[in-house]
């Protein structure tokens, strides 16, 4: 159970959802990553703890596939390329969006993403049909974060990447 009070949190209005509102494919770990992209900019004042992060698949896929939450490190390189397309970030509890944080559908990172965390994973059977839940969802209660001129992003490997949304809840507090 986790000791992170979040009914507080969203009383205060520092916590935020960051997410796709179309869908967008995701990539193999690198600089240059699409699908969801949160990023905390560099001199924000604020770290932002991650709450939860989901996936819901918008096409069937013909092999295997996982899906992580991967984390690119700060960086004095301010991401250049960004798109925001069809990311949003919505304040959690319905007030006034004041988050530092920056949602892109694509960017070019100034360091390589590392994938942190593994949630999703669809099998599939060659000449056959596989395994295709519609949804993953993984509740992080704060055990990933990004501190200034961080970024979070999804990642996936196989032989064909999930075209979906994501979404991303965080909590915003002083670094």
């Amino acid at each position: 159970m986790s000791s992170v009070d979040t009914i507080a949190y969203g009383r205060a209005g520092q916590m935020y959802t960051a997410s796709n509102v179309s869908a967008k494919i995701i990539t193999v770990v690198g600089t240059a990553m699409t699908g969801l992209i949160l990023y905390n900019p560099i001199g924000s004042g604020k770290y932002m703890a991650l709450m939860s992060a989901g996936f819901t698949l918008s096409t069937a896929l013909g092999s295997i596939s996982s899906i992580g939450v991967a984390i690119s490190p700060s960086q004095p390189v301010i991401p250049s390329s960004n798109t925001a397309g069809s990311a949003i970030i919505k304040s959690a509890a319905g007030g006034t969006v004041n988050s530092v944080g920056l949602a892109w559908d694509v960017s070019t990172l100034g360091a390589a993403c590392v994938t942190q965390r593994w949630f999703a994973g669809l099998n599939w059977i060659t000449g056959g049909a596989g395994q295709s839940p519609y949804q993953f969802s993984d509740k992080i209660d704060g055990e990933l974060g990004l501190v200034p001129g961080a970024a979070a992003c999804f990642a996936g490997i196989g032989g064909t990447l999930p075209t979906g949304m994501g979404s991303i809840s965080y909590v915003e507090v002083g670094y």
